[in-house]
């Protein structure tokens, strides 16, 4: 198992494993995803956390499990890694923009002062009055944006001249320019919010299914190699949110059988509707893991 990622200084481990999966993560299949009925950030650390006493038994694994999937016992850090940062990525894209109608209240107010101003030095012959001609009104935020952004050149243009005689402030003006991009910026992201969520939902579902394939291939291999010492849930414990389920073995209890290497192993066709196996839930269905889909749970 990779011991510390190589990279780029200025790119989060977090980022280079993700970069270094991208082609894998694009290419899980939907009929691949699987349910996200945990909590995401508390499962990343908990991985995190047991990957040493994990890694510790790689020797073991190599030895004892020749038909085992190395593979994916090899990558469960980087799967981990590349699920927190398309998990951030999802947040992200998931938070509403700042409030357009607080933002549009505030740049209302303002252009109605910078207007005042305006035309009263136009009155006086201060400023090119013709300009005032060109402002749009307060009817659609691209147009009170735009309004801002032309009363502050305005006042800027004329600012040597002006200043003094007026009761507009050079904060004003900065604060009207700060206003129109931020309302503008604003604008862009609630027009392009579905995509970019949408985007981000698939990507978090199709990184978390090989996280989870991963993890739960490693659970399997742990448990073997420690059934007699029984604790092989403390090595690779749940991440489910559930309170323990560690138990003692008990003289029923069967020794796991050896995992199925990923080459030769079956893909399930498991009805969409079917109960979750191992707190997870096949789904067939290529909406799932999408904003506003059923079923999807987020993490």
């Amino acid at each position: 198992m990779t011991q510390s990622m190589p990279g780029n200084a200025d790119v989060s481990r977090f980022e280079e494993a993700y970069n270094q999966l991208r082609d894998e993560i694009r290419a899980v299949a939907p009929s691949d995803y699987v349910m996200i009925n945990i909590d995401v950030p508390t499962a990343i650390t908990t991985v995190l956390g047991v990957l040493p006493a994990i890694r510790a038994l790689r020797p073991r694994v190599a030895a004892e499990l020749a038909q085992f999937d190395t593979g994916r016992f090899d990558k469960l850090e980087a799967y981990t890694l590349a699920l927190g940062h398309a998990h951030a990525g999802y947040m992200s894209a998931s938070q509403p923009a700042q409030s357009l109608d607080m933002l549009s209240e505030e740049g209302a107010r303002l252009r109605d002062l910078l207007l005042s101003d305006a035309s009263a030095l136009a009155e006086r012959r201060l400023i090119d009055g013709a300009r005032l001609r060109q402002l749009k009104g307060v009817r659609g935020y691209r147009n009170l944006a735009f309004d801002l952004l032309t009363l502050a050149r305005l006042f800027r243009d004329v600012w040597g001249s002006v200043q003094g005689k007026c009761a507009v402030q050079m904060r004003e003006i900065q604060r009207a320019e700060a206003l129109a991009d931020q309302i503008l910026q604003a604008v862009g992201h609630r027009e392009q919010a579905p995509t970019t969520v949408v985007e981000a939902a698939e990507t978090r579902q199709k990184a978390f299914a090989l996280f989870m394939g991963a993890y739960e291939h490693v659970q399997r291999a742990v448990r073997f190699l420690r059934w007699d010492t029984e604790d092989w849930d403390d090595i690779t414990p749940s991440i489910f949110n559930r309170a323990s389920t560690r138990r003692k073995a008990s003289a029923d209890d069967e020794k796991p059988d050896l995992p199925v290497p990923a080459a030769q192993a079956p893909v399930p066709n498991v009805p969409v509707n079917a109960k979750p196996t191992n707190g997870t839930q096949v789904a067939n269905s290529p909406g799932v893991g999408l904003p506003n889909s059923d079923p999807f749970l987020r993490g």
